[in-house]
């Protein structure tokens, strides 16, 4: 970047405290730099940071810097969402046969979609972004869809029609409250 008309040249000729043309709109004055390299900048390019007033340049992170889910805490992420997804999926199907009042099921779905979503949080190392929601809604799905297909294996042996049928017999109902779960897996997660 050249530096504008009217600082000769160079933006460190000018004395501190004298006012300077900003190095992106010449026809602002300001007496603020940059803490970083020095570039005289306007309040419209200012970008606060934890160590002072920066320019756009200067203020944009390296991209080693960015926070990404390292592929150990993935994994474990993985196996929380598969190890609650498996816990609470028993739980809610041996509360099903007992279960009478319809809308209590929305609200047990509600508490899979979390407990399923929290396990991945904190499984992750608090990390929250779309990979870290779709293995929450992935744990939820299972919560809900892997105990009635281990229960097929187990009474009709390595059948597909057998897993197949027992999938596809779902109530409405069933489906409404694995939606309700994925919602909240989601959104603990996003």
């Amino acid at each position: 970047m050249t530096p504008p008309p009217g600082t000769d040249g160079a933006w460190d000729d000018v004395p501190a405290g004298e006012p300077v043309p900003c190095a992106n709109h010449p026809g602002h004055e300001t007496r603020v730099r940059c803490s970083n390299c020095g570039k005289p900048i306007c309040p419209d390019c200012m970008v606060y940071s934890a160590v002072g007033i920066k320019c756009r340049e200067c203020a944009r992170q390296p991209r080693s810097a960015l926070i990404t889910l390292k592929p150990e805490r993935a994994v474990r992420a993985v196996l929380a969402a598969l190890g609650a997804g498996t816990a609470v999926g028993v739980a809610y199907y041996f509360l099903l046969s007992t279960a009478g009042f319809l809308y209590f099921l929305f609200f047990l779905g509600a508490g899979i979609g979390y407990i399923v979503g929290e396990a991945v949080v904190r499984a992750s190392g608090h990390y929250r972004g779309v990979e870290t929601a779709l293995i929450a809604l992935g744990g939820t799905l299972w919560a809900f869809l892997g105990p009635p297909v281990f229960a097929s294996l187990v009474s009709f042996g390595l059948r597909w029609d057998a897993v197949v049928f027992t999938v596809s017999r779902g109530s409405v109902t069933t489906w409404l409250v694995m939606a309700v779960a994925g919602y909240f897996a989601w959104q603990r997660n996003r």
